[in-house]
């Protein structure tokens, strides 16, 4: 242990020993909260127990103890003339009573000003500007040197329309946000890259981004003939569009890959919303469909057909293995079961007609 470690335990010792015996008991837990009053001779029930001690008008202790150690000091020790000023000063304890870290937070007009860290040897320090009481900036200092700065934007009315963070090593990153017609944005630009998301009605969100001048994702959305909601989003030369139901569920996808194929999912469900069946069609130098049918949610048999052909089936059993068929110019040859991995072969059967 460090002397001055020694010396800090000391101090706190000799303030602990000047507290009033008298002090007001709470059950409590590990934040510090007071959960209701009890008795001195009921405090060994609780594992938190909160002594709170007013030793003038301006100073208020609070002391947590944890199973009968002390794990947290809270002082708040008010202006004499305005209470709304005040400065908090917490001290947390380890196991043996050792100090851990101190948070001392002063208030002006009820609003942090300055925060100032001090734990593992490292001093932290956060500082908070307002104007007519609304959080302007924001400065992060870390031993004395400044790690970031932040400045808040508002809109017409006060509410919070955007924000930049310079920080001193990860560079700059601006924040915006809007709001219109029932959609909310939101963006982020870091170096060269911008990314926003849009919150559309029923939980929908849209994300774009852009590297530079190049847009890396944009989305479109739009509703369908039937009036379906159909969502498309572009990315690296990929293409793809969802579209959903009016109860939300995902009726179609639709992918276009930079080289031109095509595929396209289609999906049913059964009157409970639990996928029933799907259709997956992909167009390139030959059309694959593949078709997959569901019980309660899980996939039970799907076959395999190329230009129309027939090519392979699986059917799926309950404990975990599956036979595949494949065929021969659109005739089945062989059955092949695999074991629940879905690698080991348990067994071939050719098929007599062969």
């Amino acid at each position: 242990m460090t002397r001055g470690r020694l010396f800090f335990g000391a101090l706190v010792g000799l303030l602990l020993s000047t507290l009033p015996i008298s002090g007001a008991l709470y059950r409590s837990n590990s934040l510090g909260q007071s959960l209701g009053e009890i008795e001195a001779a009921d405090r060994d029930a609780y594992r938190y127990v909160l002594q709170v001690d007013k030793t003038d008008d301006a100073t208020e202790r609070k002391l947590l103890y944890d199973r009968g150690h002390l794990a947290m000091q809270v002082e708040t020790v008010f202006d004499a003339s305005d209470r709304q000023s005040k400065v908090v000063t917490e001290q947390y304890f380890d196991e043996l009573g050792e100090p851990e870290a101190i948070v001392r937070t002063t208030f002006d007009n009820s609003l942090p000003i300055q925060i100032t860290r001090n734990a593992y040897g490292t001093v932290s320090m956060t500082l908070h500007g307002y104007a007519d009481g609304r959080l302007v900036e924001t400065k992060e200092l870390v031993d004395g040197e400044l790690v970031a700065l932040v400045t808040y934007y508002r809109g017409s009315e006060g509410n919070l329309a955007g924000l930049r963070i310079i920080g001193t090593q990860e560079g700059t990153v601006q924040r915006l946000y809007s709001s219109s017609d029932g959609i909310s944005v939101f963006g982020e630009a870091s170096g060269n890259s911008f990314a926003k998301l849009s919150f559309h009605p029923g939980n929908l969100v849209v994300q774009d981004v852009w590297a530079g001048e190049e847009p890396k994702v944009v989305t479109t959305v739009s509703h369908d003939e039937a009036g379906q909601l159909a969502v498309e989003e572009v990315s690296d030369g990929l293409k793809v569009k969802k579209t959903y139901g009016p109860d939300g569920m995902l009726v179609k996808l639709e992918r276009t890959e930079s080289d031109g194929t095509r595929t396209t999912i289609r999906y049913q469900y059964d009157p409970s919303g639990v996928l029933d069946q799907s259709v997956e069609v992909i167009e390139g130098q030959q059309v694959r469909r593949i078709e997959r049918w569901y019980a309660g949610g899980n996939l039970q048999t799907q076959t395999e057909w190329s230009d129309d052909i027939p090519v392979r089936a699986t059917r799926h059993r309950t404990d975990g293995t599956s036979v595949v068929t494949l065929f021969e110019n659109g005739r089945p040859y062989v059955d092949v079961t695999y074991a629940p991995d879905g690698k080991r072969v348990l067994s071939l059967e050719y098929r007599k007609e062969r």
